[in-house]
Protein backbone atom coordinates (compact mmCIF):
# COMPACT_ATOMS: atom_id res chain seq x y z
CA UNK A 1 0.00 0.00 0.00
CA UNK A 2 1.39 3.38 -1.02
CA UNK A 3 1.14 5.97 1.71
CA UNK A 4 2.63 9.03 0.01
CA UNK A 5 5.84 10.52 -1.27
CA UNK A 6 9.16 10.84 0.54
CA UNK A 7 11.86 13.46 -0.05
CA UNK A 8 15.34 11.91 0.04
CA UNK A 9 18.55 14.00 0.31
CA UNK A 10 22.10 12.62 0.09
CA UNK A 11 24.30 14.41 2.63
CA UNK A 12 27.50 12.37 2.27
CA UNK A 13 28.13 11.24 -1.29
CA UNK A 14 29.29 7.69 -1.96
CA UNK A 15 32.89 7.77 -0.73
CA UNK A 16 33.81 4.68 1.33
CA UNK A 17 30.39 3.09 0.81
CA UNK A 18 29.77 -0.53 -0.01
CA UNK A 19 28.52 -1.74 -3.40
CA UNK A 20 24.93 -2.44 -2.21
CA UNK A 21 24.70 1.07 -0.74
CA UNK A 22 25.99 2.65 -3.96
CA UNK A 23 23.47 0.64 -5.98
CA UNK A 24 20.61 1.67 -3.68
CA UNK A 25 21.65 5.35 -3.85
CA UNK A 26 21.70 5.14 -7.64
CA UNK A 27 18.23 3.58 -7.71
CA UNK A 28 16.98 6.35 -5.39
CA UNK A 29 18.50 8.95 -7.78
CA UNK A 30 20.69 10.47 -5.05
CA UNK A 31 24.14 9.15 -5.95
CA UNK A 32 25.82 12.58 -5.61
CA UNK A 33 26.24 14.73 -2.54
CA UNK A 34 23.46 17.30 -1.96
CA UNK A 35 21.19 15.72 -4.54
CA UNK A 36 17.53 15.16 -3.71
CA UNK A 37 14.76 13.00 -5.10
CA UNK A 38 11.11 12.24 -4.46
CA UNK A 39 10.25 8.55 -4.08
CA UNK A 40 7.13 6.58 -3.21
CA UNK A 41 6.57 5.28 0.30
CA UNK A 42 6.44 1.52 -0.33
CA UNK A 43 8.21 -1.46 1.22
CA UNK A 44 11.12 -1.83 -1.26
CA UNK A 45 11.90 1.88 -1.12
CA UNK A 46 11.83 1.95 2.68
CA UNK A 47 14.23 -1.01 2.66
CA UNK A 48 16.65 0.92 0.43
CA UNK A 49 16.31 3.98 2.69
CA UNK A 50 17.19 1.92 5.76
CA UNK A 51 20.17 0.38 3.93
CA UNK A 52 21.52 3.87 3.15
CA UNK A 53 20.61 5.49 6.47
CA UNK A 54 24.23 6.52 7.18
CA UNK A 55 24.40 8.59 3.98
CA UNK A 56 20.94 10.12 3.47
CA UNK A 57 18.12 11.90 5.27
CA UNK A 58 14.43 11.52 4.37
CA UNK A 59 11.00 12.76 5.39
CA UNK A 60 7.49 12.99 3.94
CA UNK A 61 7.28 15.81 1.40
CA UNK A 62 4.75 18.64 1.59
CA UNK A 63 3.13 20.20 -1.48
CA UNK A 64 4.58 23.71 -1.02
CA UNK A 65 8.13 22.37 -0.61
CA UNK A 66 7.75 20.15 -3.68
CA UNK A 67 6.45 23.12 -5.70
CA UNK A 68 9.46 25.23 -4.58
CA UNK A 69 11.86 22.44 -5.55
CA UNK A 70 10.24 22.08 -8.97
CA UNK A 71 10.26 25.83 -9.52
CA UNK A 72 13.81 26.58 -8.37
CA UNK A 73 15.72 23.34 -8.98
CA UNK A 74 13.66 21.32 -11.46
CA UNK A 75 15.45 20.51 -14.70
CA UNK A 76 14.26 19.29 -18.10
CA UNK A 77 17.77 18.44 -19.30
CA UNK A 78 21.21 18.89 -17.77
CA UNK A 79 21.27 22.51 -18.98
CA UNK A 80 17.59 23.54 -19.28
CA UNK A 81 15.50 24.51 -16.26
CA UNK A 82 11.87 23.55 -15.72
CA UNK A 83 10.43 26.97 -16.62
CA UNK A 84 6.95 28.02 -17.76
CA UNK A 85 7.59 27.02 -21.39
CA UNK A 86 8.74 23.54 -20.37
CA UNK A 87 5.75 23.19 -18.04
CA UNK A 88 3.38 24.15 -20.85
CA UNK A 89 4.90 21.42 -23.06
CA UNK A 90 4.22 18.90 -20.27
CA UNK A 91 0.62 20.09 -20.02
CA UNK A 92 0.73 22.01 -16.72
CA UNK A 93 0.09 25.69 -16.03
CA UNK A 94 2.05 26.12 -12.79
CA UNK A 95 4.63 24.26 -10.75
CA UNK A 96 2.01 23.92 -8.01
CA UNK A 97 -0.24 21.96 -10.40
CA UNK A 98 2.52 19.45 -11.11
CA UNK A 99 3.31 19.15 -7.38
CA UNK A 100 -0.37 18.60 -6.53
CA UNK A 101 -0.72 15.91 -9.21
CA UNK A 102 2.42 14.15 -7.98
CA UNK A 103 1.15 14.10 -4.38
CA UNK A 104 -2.42 13.14 -5.29
CA UNK A 105 -1.46 10.28 -7.62
CA UNK A 106 1.74 9.31 -5.73
CA UNK A 107 3.75 9.67 -8.95
CA UNK A 108 7.52 9.65 -8.73
CA UNK A 109 9.45 12.38 -10.47
CA UNK A 110 10.98 9.77 -12.80
CA UNK A 111 7.46 8.91 -14.02
CA UNK A 112 6.83 12.49 -15.18
CA UNK A 113 8.13 12.41 -18.75
CA UNK A 114 10.67 15.03 -19.72
CA UNK A 115 11.75 16.01 -16.18
CA UNK A 116 15.00 14.89 -14.59
CA UNK A 117 14.16 12.66 -11.59
CA UNK A 118 16.46 14.47 -9.16
CA UNK A 119 17.28 17.96 -7.88
CA UNK A 120 20.77 19.41 -7.51
CA UNK A 121 20.88 21.35 -4.25
CA UNK A 122 23.42 23.73 -2.73
CA UNK A 123 24.78 23.49 0.81
CA UNK A 124 22.33 25.11 3.24
CA UNK A 125 22.62 28.82 3.96
CA UNK A 126 23.69 29.21 7.57
CA UNK A 127 25.17 25.71 7.62
CA UNK A 128 23.99 22.56 9.32
CA UNK A 129 22.85 23.06 12.90
CA UNK A 130 23.30 19.40 13.84
CA UNK A 131 25.91 16.72 13.18
CA UNK A 132 25.99 15.24 9.68
CA UNK A 133 27.58 12.05 11.02
CA UNK A 134 24.81 10.91 13.37
CA UNK A 135 21.23 9.72 13.06
CA UNK A 136 18.41 12.11 13.90
CA UNK A 137 17.66 10.13 17.06
CA UNK A 138 21.28 10.74 18.17
CA UNK A 139 21.03 14.55 17.66
CA UNK A 140 22.17 14.36 14.04
CA UNK A 141 20.67 14.86 10.58
CA UNK A 142 20.74 11.41 9.00
CA UNK A 143 17.96 8.87 8.70
CA UNK A 144 14.28 9.68 9.13
CA UNK A 145 14.38 13.42 9.85
CA UNK A 146 11.11 15.32 10.44
CA UNK A 147 13.00 18.67 10.19
CA UNK A 148 14.36 17.95 6.70
CA UNK A 149 11.94 20.39 5.05
CA UNK A 150 13.51 23.37 6.85
CA UNK A 151 17.00 22.29 5.80
CA UNK A 152 15.99 21.74 2.17
CA UNK A 153 14.37 25.21 2.03
CA UNK A 154 17.79 26.67 2.93
CA UNK A 155 19.42 24.47 0.26
CA UNK A 156 17.12 25.62 -2.57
Amino acid sequence: MILGLILVVNLHGVINSSAPVRKALTELWVAKRFSASVVTDDAPTVGMLRLCKDYIAWSPVKEDLLADLLKNRGMVSSTKALDQAALKELGYKKHEDLAAKMLKDQVRLSAVGGVLPFFRLAPPKGGFKRSMRRQFSERGLLGSNPNLGEIVRRMV
